[in-house]
């Protein structure tokens, strides 16, 4: 049982335990919440945070060690930790959540 507790598993990609550490910056860049990555995937990760209501819905993930910033909405919150889903490009164009990509962005 994961500490979001025992849901139906939606995830199109298995998870992967890594326990890296990052930072959840606003889509705006205004706001930094650093975080701990407990899981990843190709299509998400859950993440541990201090506060997790004060995140937005649409956030950037930086994980320290790689270069690509990942774009994320929201889909989990509960007890100190937040699920996230990746943005791709696909999934941008069919949303309106706002989101640019710059040309060279290899998400998706």
């Amino acid at each position: 049982m994961d500490i979001l507790g025992e849901v139906e598993d939606r995830r199109d990609a298995a998870r992967t335990h890594v326990l890296k550490s990052g930072i959840a910056v606003t889509v705006d860049g205004t706001q930094r919440e650093a975080c701990v990555i407990d899981n990843l995937s190709e299509t998400g990760a859950l993440l541990f945070v201090e506060q997790p209501e004060q995140l937005p819905e649409d956030l950037v993930l930086v994980i320290d060690g790689e270069s690509n910033k990942r774009p994320a909405h929201v889909v989990r919150r509960d007890k100190g930790a937040v699920a996230v889903s990746f943005v791709t490009k696909k999934t941008a164009e069919t949303s309106d959540n706002g989101w640019v990509f710059p040309p060279d962005h290899n998400n998706g």
